[in-house]
């Protein structure tokens, strides 16, 4: 009796949720507003002064290659801020045992290879509906430089993810999972859609696209990508350094492979790494992973 106790014990204190527990409301609003809250101050200097050309139907500028847009990187740490911050004032179960780093490296594997491999997949759908053709001009093969290229630039993004997975993932959906997993995907997918409006908003994932259908369109994604972010989380015992991982790997391949770059004749709002074709995979894996039957 005593060590179920102690388990028991343990669990909560490491964030797990059990039978019969609440979602603490409390807390779950207070760490949203340091989120948004520590991320969108940072992010003002940049977003405010463009401000001014951005409407909900107008075309979303292009500031992909402004210099001042490396202030936004920073302002992803604004989750993991506000998640230490609750950990140590509000919940005060402490940081220790949080980063889920030393987790077997079957879970690291699959963080890197799935995202790289539907990104593949995203590909050559596109080039076989013809809705983006890719281009490749590079002296090294592709099938060389796309692991090689992913690799390198998810091992420097993982730091940068770790700033919103240790937030909503490691903080915040254990204290959503009592609602059930579903629920709790999509409410976390749409807080952490939301979060991005400030760099959605001066054209940093469409630029160029009517303001409207880029928000649609990533709420959209956000929303479906979530639920493999939580699969992993889950099975992993709870490890935001894994999902980071596949954060990292996720950004890496679409944000390198699928720009106009690559893909001069498509549209990001259709054939980019957020586009409508992805978003579409996504749907299909989500449905297939709740319809047939779990092995």
């Amino acid at each position: 009796m005593t060590n179920a106790i102690e388990e028991q014990a343990l669990a909560e204190k490491a964030g797990w949720h059990t039978a019969g527990e609440q979602v603490p409301w409390r807390q779950v609003s207070l760490f949203i507003g340091l989120a948004y809250g520590l991320s969108w101050l940072w992010w003002a200097p940049i977003v405010l002064p463009q401000l001014g050309m951005v409407s909900l139907v107008g075309r979303l500028p292009d500031l992909t290659h402004n210099p001042a847009l490396a202030r936004l990187t920073l302002g992803m740490f604004g989750p993991m801020a506000a998640a230490v911050m609750m950990r140590l004032v509000v919940s005060r179960e402490g940081i220790k045992g949080s980063l889920g780093m030393l987790r077997p490296w079957r879970y690291y594997l699959i963080a890197f290879a799935v995202p790289a491999l539907f990104i593949a997949v995203l590909i050559g759908v596109n080039q076989f509906t013809g809705l983006g053709r890719f281009v490749w001009t590079r002296s090294l093969p592709i099938w060389a430089a796309y692991p090689l290229v992913v690799f390198l630039n998810s091992a420097v993004g993982t730091p940068l993810t770790f700033g919103e997975e240790y937030g909503w993932r490691g903080y915040l959906l254990p204290r959503l999972l009592p609602l059930g997993e579903v629920r709790a995907t999509l409410l976390l997918g749409l807080i952490w859609a939301l979060w991005h409006l400030p760099a959605l908003s001066i054209g940093l994932n469409y630029p160029g696209q009517p303001f409207w259908a880029a928000l649609l369109v990533f709420t959209l994604n956000i929303l479906l990508l979530a639920f493999p972010f939580t699969w992993l989380y889950t099975a992993s015992r709870e490890s935001p350094v894994v999902t980071a991982v596949m954060h990292a790997t996720l950004n890496a391949a679409g944000d390198g492979f699928t720009t106009p770059t690559y893909v001069p004749n498509g549209n990001s709002l259709v054939v980019g790494g957020g586009g409508l074709v992805a978003a579409g995979l996504m749907l299909v894996i989500v449905i297939m992973r709740y319809t047939l039957p779990k092995r």
